[in-house]
């Protein structure tokens, strides 16, 4: 983070999106202005739900005054990058109007407003932005042709990823989603992408259920049409965002403690996962990944749906990605409750990079 750099941050006990209306300079989240990444909802017109990792707001303004308006949620955590620059990182429980200092110079500027964590530390809502007297926003013009959706759990989520110990219990603020092996991808092969990833979820059994099939708290596939993790009563439209690849990481809570599903049941419900990806984004290839935190049953029961799939349905865009829990040293690439750290995501991406690279003939 830029050294000296101030956050004010002001609390009103009314939201925030009633005191904008009066602002000379605000821009509301619905603005056209702005470029959203990740799962969004609109259901109030004039602002942003979301919850899901990785969610970012993108825009650019004139001027050298920023003011963010959102709630953030009980335990949510926020990057700001000004001009590609990590900036601040934010936190705000309640309403509530981030004044950012040190931005140099009246631009045009690049703001990315960045989710770190995941959607059981809260929803956030996205009011809008304030700018200085003069400060215009201006449209954001990057475009990409290059869309990956991942599909995974805690690995994905970044849990732990700026732990430095393997001992650590689980905090918030050491959970980045910018640290974890889907981000580096992403940005190592120059694509937008979604996570839609939530800890301890499994394909049919999450973390110490002492049954099974878990049938008290969704898995991620039952997720995987939401546009809002927590919240099951919005479906998400698949025809707002289109992948080119999709990357499925899930088993490790499967099979992390006892009982472990039945190997017919795992594999029939992971193949309806593949199924929904489908539906989604139609023959587009799919990478299903395992590991580095399980390995047998998981490893062979996933490979076998892989090799099944194109057997059964002739469909031979699904690959298999098996990472090795020897990949990553038990000494330096764990963080928080044995999760792979930053470097030990970094490994898992650099593992799975030239896969995807060849198959979707990416450089």
């Amino acid at each position: 983070m830029k050294s000296g750099l101030l956050i004010t941050v002001f609390f009103f006990l009314m939201s925030v999106s009633i005191i904008s209306q009066n602002k000379e300079n605000f821009f509301s989240a619905s603005h056209e202005y702005f470029n959203y990444m990740g799962r969004v909802d609109f259901s109030d017109k004039q602002i942003a739900r979301y919850d899901w990792p990785g969610v970012t707001v993108r825009f650019q303004f004139t001027g050298n005054e920023l003011k963010l308006h959102f709630k953030g949620g009980e335990r949510n955590y926020f990057d700001l990058f000004v001009d590609g620059e990590p900036f601040e990182i934010l936190h705000a429980k309640e309403d509530t109007i981030a004044v950012i200092k040190g931005i140099i110079g009246n631009g045009p500027h690049e703001a990315r407003f960045f989710k770190r964590t995941e959607g059981e530390m809260g929803e956030t809502h996205f009011y809008g932005i304030e700018l200085s007297h003069k400060g215009r926003l201006l449209p954001w013009e990057k475009e990409v042709d290059r869309c990956i959706e991942f599909v995974g759990n805690s690995i994905t989520c970044g849990y732990g990823a700026e732990s430095e110990s393997r001992e650590d219990d689980f905090d918030p603020r050491t959970e980045n989603v910018g640290k974890s092996y889907a981000t580096i991808i992403a940005e190592a092969l120059k694509a937008d992408y979604h996570v839609i990833a939530h800890s301890g979820l499994g394909v049919v059994r999450n973390y110490g259920d002492s049954q099974k099939v878990s049938t008290l708290l969704a898995t991620m596939p039952q997720r995987f049409g939401r546009s809002l993790d927590m919240d099951d009563s919005i479906e998400w439209d698949f025809s707002n965002w289109q992948a080119n690849a999709v990357i499925i990481n899930l088993g490790t809570n499967d099979f992390s403690t006892e009982p472990h599903p039945d190997r017919v049941v795992f594999q029939r419900a992971y193949e309806k996962l593949i199924k929904q990806v489908r539906l989604a984004y139609g023959a587009v290839p799919v990478f299903c990944v395992v590991g580095p935190l399980t390995n047998e049953p998981c490893h062979t029961y996933v490979k076998e749906v892989v090799q099944n799939n194109g057997l059964l349905n002739a469909d031979e865009n699904v690959y298999f990605i098996g990472i090795p829990p020897t990949l990553l040293d038990a000494d330096t690439d764990f963080g928080a409750d044995a999760h792979p750290s930053y470097s030990g995501q970094q490994k898992m991406a650099d593992h799975i990079i030239p896969v995807i690279s060849t198959v979707m003939g990416w450089q």
